[in-house]
């Protein structure tokens, strides 16, 4: 009797494998994105000395976390709203698409 491989089940389960990896890598993103922000804000001495360490790939990349960081805190951090339980971001959108 021959083992048969069933591609359907295969070609699922890779999708669904797949669909679990990039949720993970976007979550780990976010999740360091603010580590690296909350550790500029409290520490900036010790941010700037490693910072200078890293080489110009992870420079880059440890600036694109940061400046993540800066946008999911002005959208989502404490301060959001402009007073009347509205939100500064989708204000900002809605003024430029007025235009």
């Amino acid at each position: 009797m021959k083992n048969r491989i069933d591609n359907q089940k295969v070609l699922q389960k890779v999708k669904n494998i797949s669909i679990f990896m990039v949720v993970i890598a976007v979550f780990s993103f976010f999740v360091g994105s603010s580590k690296i922000y909350h550790i500029s804000e409290k520490n900036p001495v010790m941010y700037q000395v490693n910072y200078n360490r890293l080489s110009n790939p992870g420079k880059h990349l440890v600036n694109s976390m940061k400046k993540t960081c800066e946008v999911q805190q002005k959208i989502l951090g404490p301060a959001r709203g402009n007073g009347y339980g509205g939100s500064k971001f989708f204000d900002e959108v809605s003024r430029r698409n007025k235009k």
